[in-house]
């Protein structure tokens, strides 16, 4: 019976690669980049699905409940999710008998098997395997344990890995040509010119205020309403740049910019370090709030310094997005928000080997 057992799995593990790889022309992945399908052996999802959840569904802070990512199991029958999804993840042990280590060990080269036998690897990330503009995330070790291990201490990794995947995928989007748009070259050299540093504008979006005599650049697009600021002040060895300096800053420009908008008083702070432009930076996630109109919303904000001008920036993000889902569109503004480049030759460089 255990062997028929073993046979039935290896069929089935067999059956669904031959149907994700069964045609060399590629079509288009869909769905959303927030819905990850996940293929899991049934008898290791107890120990490693919690630990993946926790290293991928992180909560962000928006006026309701929401994870930058969603996990959705599949098992080997649903197999259109895994061949179409724009992310995907299979995680399994080498040791394992089900669909998902019957996948992996198919699907990975000798060298890229012997590595993780040797608990020298327990990531193999691949682009396009099944689909174009498609992502696929791998995660195996010799044994259960050896993987949960791996997830409980290093985690981080793959979140890392499938956002900064996402970014790079969302940002090709942003500032493609598309709809009759392109990225907005022309407000980009006017921003140069005016204020001495880089910052990309996706098409849609507008220089709506600020002059380089205020050190206040906004940056604004609706539907819904994002907008991102960067404001600079020089480097004093006098002032702790920290949390309280930051919020001070921001609700001070806000309320003569963005009509008395503020940090939000009951919201929690989430604080992480960053880079911008290869600098290390300081990211602030968290609410604001408008008082006199009742509105409100996140914000993702970055505190960076370059030894080059001897600034110190606060390059922000915010939006407005009621009834809908925030986290595609912070997603948005994190990109813009990113961007920025305080040294322009490097600005430059980058445009042309875009």
């Amino acid at each position: 019976m255990f062997k028929m057992k073993q046979l039935v799995l290896i069929l089935a593990a067999t059956a669904l690669l031959l149907l994700l790889s069964g045609c060399d022309i590629k079509s288009e992945s869909v769905g959303s980049y927030k819905k990850i399908p996940v293929l899991i052996d049934d008898g290791e999802t107890a120990e490693l699905y919690p630990l993946l959840s926790k290293a991928l569904e992180h909560e962000i802070i928006t006026p309701r409940h929401e994870t930058i990512f969603k996990l959705y199991p599949v098992d080997s029958t649903h197999h259109e999710w895994l061949k179409n999804a724009r992310t995907s993840v299979i995680i399994a042990s080498l040791e394992s008998h089900g669909p998902a280590g019957q996948l992996i060990r198919n699907s990975l080269s000798p060298g890229a098997l012997k590595a993780i036998e040797s608990n020298m690897r327990w990531i193999v990330f691949r682009e396009d395997l099944w689909a174009k503009d498609q992502t696929v995330i791998f995660l195996t070790a010799p044994t259960e344990e050896a993987l949960s291990v791996q997830l409980g201490l290093n985690g981080e990794q793959v979140f890392n890995l499938i956002n900064n995947s996402v970014n790079d995928r969302v940002g090709q989007w942003l500032y493609s040509r598309a709809f009759g748009e392109r990225e907005r070259i022309e407000i980009e050299d006017s921003i140069a010119l005016e204020y001495g540093y880089g910052i990309r504008v996706p098409k849609f979006w507008e220089w709506e205020k600020g002059t380089s005599d205020d050190r206040f650049l906004w940056l604004r697009t609706l539907q819904p309403e994002r907008w991102v600021f960067v404001w600079w002040t020089p480097i004093d060895s006098t002032v702790e740049y920290d949390v309280a300096w930051w919020r001070h800053v921001r609700d001070s420009l806000c309320a003569v910019y963005y009509e008395g908008d503020s940090i939000a008083s009951y919201s929690n702070l989430q604080l992480q370090g960053s880079t911008i432009a290869g600098r290390p930076a300081v990211e602030i996630r968290s609410l604001w709030e408008n008082c006199v109109n009742h509105l409100g919303g996140p914000v993702v904000s970055y505190i960076l310094s370059d030894p080059v001008t001897q600034r110190v920036f606060i390059v922000d993000g915010s939006l407005f997005a009621p009834v809908i889902e925030k986290e595609p569109y912070l997603r948005h503004v994190e990109i813009v928000c990113k961007s920025f480049q305080p040294d322009l030759p490097d600005f430059y460089r980058e445009r042309e080997l875009r």
